[in-house]
């Protein structure tokens, strides 16, 4: 018998101890901020710029047969621009090298600011002068969009045979 009563008395103790536990809980509430910011950022690639054989005695401008790219995929609503260096050969124009050896060329802007414009045809277009950039439509999302960089040989240079070649820079601002 006083073993029941020794249970009895414990879970007596144990519902008290529940009843007033209970009876002095509480609530209180506040908010918590969140933010984050969102960049510019752009991830650049590039490719190259071909003219393929160049004839010295046609008449007509050389289009490049492959024009440059410059890939970008931005930051949704980041307006790039970009600017192409004179190249490592620069005097007075443009110049690809093969030894001592020069060719001249230009270098154009597409036909409009909108991904994947067409270059302008032989003798048309917007020069693209180094030290003023292109300035390119806002990125619609991150997907990478693709910029003709286009090139044209004017006719009748005298250039010894050989392979020519040139480096240019492009300089995104975002």
């Amino acid at each position: 018998m006083i073993k029941l009563l020794k249970n009895k008395v414990v879970l007596s103790a144990a519902a008290a101890v529940c009843v007033i536990t209970a009876s002095q809980s509480a609530q209180a509430q506040t908010t918590l901020g969140v933010s984050a910011t969102i960049g510019s950022t752009c991830i650049v690639t590039t490719a190259n710029m071909a003219f393929g054989v160049y004839d010295p005695t046609s008449a007509t401008d050389l289009n490049a047969s492959t024009p440059g790219q410059v890939q970008l995929a931005c930051t949704t609503g980041a307006v790039p621009k970009v600017d192409i260096s004179n190249g490592s050969n620069f005097s007075v124009t443009r110049r690809m090298s093969s030894g001592a050896n020069f060719l001249g060329y230009s270098v154009f802007q597409p036909t409009s600011n909108a991904a994947g414009a067409a270059c302008p045809a032989v003798g048309a277009g917007t020069a693209w002068a180094s030290g003023t950039p292109f300035i390119l439509t806002a990125a619609p999302n991150t997907s990478a969009r693709a910029y003709n960089v286009c090139g044209r040989i004017t006719a009748g240079q005298s250039s010894a045979v050989g392979s020519y070649s040139d480096t240019l820079t492009a300089t995104i601002t975002f």
